[in-house]
């Protein structure tokens, strides 16, 4: 037998004998398929609609917002949807003490969040783009704002994320969001027309490539959730 046909060989019999990991889209896949949208949203009815209350009532007040202030508001903005949806949704099931039950045999309240993370995010980005539409006269200004509202969003939901893999009290949710509010409130307050100047003059292409460095930390934030299985799994 010579060196080709006997390395062939290993290499079938290792590819017969090896169970290969499966990669984070096909983890995602099986879980969306076993599970259902149906059971990884089940009950979360109500937040969704306190939180479309909440959006109506602040964009109601967004219109009203200086053109002057305009970059401020809607980067600190962009990441409500986000903010709001975590907030009703998770802290009401740990309050309520449901979030443990939620958990199934095959897989954990941290896989299940992070599947729910990316809903939320997916819809926190068609969010963003709505705020910066509206927000924009022409696309120049569309181009220049959009990836900052990306950047604010990425970032908020990368430090969301954080918080609750390492953080499992019941009103972490709370207290991140309210922390994020108050500093999105005190930096334009601080700075005013200063802060306002620095996001309008920022180079579109430092934006982008902070979008992208924003994307890529929250895609890797829930790929470590997804992957923390023998910490939490109960079977």
């Amino acid at each position: 037998m010579d060196k080709k046909t006997k390395h062939a060989s290993i290499e079938h019999i290792l590819s017969q004998g090896l169970v290969k990991p499966q990669t984070t889209r096909e983890s995602i896949a099986e879980m969306l398929r076993t599970i259902g949208f149906r059971f990884i949203f089940w009950d979360t009815g109500y937040s969704f609609f306190f939180t479309a209350v909440t959006i109506v009532g602040v964009l109601v007040l967004f219109c009203f917002a200086p053109d002057d202030y305009r970059y401020s508001a809607s980067i600190a903005v962009a990441p409500l949807f986000f903010l709001l949806i975590t907030m009703f949704a998770e802290t009401s099931e740990r309050a309520c003490g449901l979030y443990e039950l939620k958990q199934t045999c095959r897989y954990t309240i941290q896989q299940i969040t992070a599947l729910r993370v990316m809903c939320y995010s997916a819809f926190s980005f068609v969010f963003t783009m709505v705020i910066t539409t509206i927000s924009t006269d022409s696309g120049h200004e569309f181009l220049s704002l959009f990836p900052l509202c990306l950047s604010a969003l990425f970032i908020c939901a990368t430090l969301g994320i954080s918080f609750m893999r390492f953080l499992h009290g019941t009103w972490v949710n709370v207290v991140f969001s309210a922390v994020w509010v108050f500093v999105n409130i005190i930096i334009p307050f601080s700075l005013g027309q200063e802060w306002e100047a620095i996001l309008r003059e920022m180079p579109i292409a430092f934006s982008v490539v902070l979008a992208v460095l924003g994307g890529a930390a929250l895609a890797y934030q829930i790929s470590k959730m997804l992957s923390e299985v023998k910490k939490y799994a109960i079977a």
